[in-house]
């Protein structure tokens, strides 16, 4: 067993130098099993083997000016004509069916373009038909301080925002943007989502590392990663995507590095992760920017019937929202 592995498996805070080695293991061989060996321990110790179910609403689909060239929504690929929003009854409706399955949290997603205002008046609605105690978060574009607080005040309680690999390269984003509205999700005392996505085969150890330790510095109690899906159409499509063993290893050296305090998500819902350090998995319905359904439910996203299942596959206990 190499020397970063042995302090994986000790407990031991990861260095920058630990993480590439582990992310550099050779996939299928003995230190690559005792590496997940060693995540999916920590990770059961630490969640007390419960495993989680968060659920995401894609509330309107348009031409995204991001232009990311994974997404099904960018603007370059998504057909101004098939533009719409989601009825806010339909979503009200949508939000309380998810809150009665027992699922831990919910997500509201728009593209980067959305009115912050409309999306404000949109989410105050949704959050009526939701417990109380359910965490209620955002997907949105970027924001700034005072944004961040009205978030807070229309009932959200985090924000899911990252810094994506390939930030201003395969997206027409300002990636120092997507770091101001870290800022102000922290400022603002809302729970900060991170995530190591979308992970394509082109990417770099070294950029990989760079996000877990972003993570690090905030830091979060909810930590995922994310391989890159190869949407038909999109500027990305021929770079291919990374193996299921490939992100089970980036999973493993993710919640080893980071060791997040709630969950440690994988996504899309993923079975050899949730042997690896994951415990928390996604429920999709509605606009999904990895599929070309406008209704996910009926393409690539999991219901909460077979998130549930998934779970109970690896031996995670699910028991609902607590």
């Amino acid at each position: 067993m190499n020397e970063a592995l042995e302090r994986a498996s000790a407990g031991e805070e990861l260095r920058r130098a630990d993480v590439l080695e582990l992310l550099s293991l050779e996939v299928g061989s003995g230190d690559y099993y005792a590496l997940l060996c060693a995540a999916n321990a920590e990770a059961r110790s630490r969640f007390g083997g419960r495993g989680a179910i968060f659920a995401q609403i894609g509330i309107e689909a348009s031409p995204c000016p991001a232009n990311c060239g994974f997404c099904s929504l960018a603007k370059d690929v998504f057909p101004a004509e098939n533009s719409f929003v989601l009825p806010v009854e339909s979503a009200c409706y949508m939000a309380g069916e998810i809150a009665a399955q027992g699922v831990d949290e919910l997500f509201l997603m728009t593209t980067a373009n959305y009115p912050q205002e409309d999306f404000l008046e949109y989410a105050r609605r949704v959050r009526e038909h939701i417990p109380d105690g359910m965490r209620f978060v955002a997907n949105v574009g970027d924001f700034g301080h005072e944004y961040a607080r009205e978030l807070r005040a229309a009932g959200f309680t985090g924000v899911y925002h990252i810094r994506r690999l390939g930030e201003g390269r395969d997206t027409e984003l300002e990636p120092a943007a997507r770091v101001r509205t870290l800022d102000a999700v922290k400022e603002a005392g809302l729970e900060l989502y991170y995530c190591v996505e979308p992970i394509g085969p082109e990417h770099t150890y070294e950029e990989i590392a760079d996000e877990m330790f972003r993570a690090k510095e905030y830091p979060v109690g909810v930590m995922a990663v994310m391989k890159r899906v190869c949407v038909p159409g999109t500027r990305l499509f021929g770079r291919g995507e990374i193996s299921a063993a490939e992100l089970a290893k980036i999973c493993a050296v993710a919640e080893l590095c980071v060791k997040p305090e709630r969950a440690m998500g994988v996504h899309e819902p993923d079975e050899l992760c949730l042997m690896a350090g994951a415990n928390q998995i996604y429920a999709e319905v509605s606009v999904n920017p990895r599929d070309t359904s406008l209704s996910t439910e009926t393409g690539r996203g999991a219901s909460a019937a077979k998130t549930k299942a998934m779970l109970a596959a690896a031996e995670w206990r699910w028991e609902g929202r607590r």
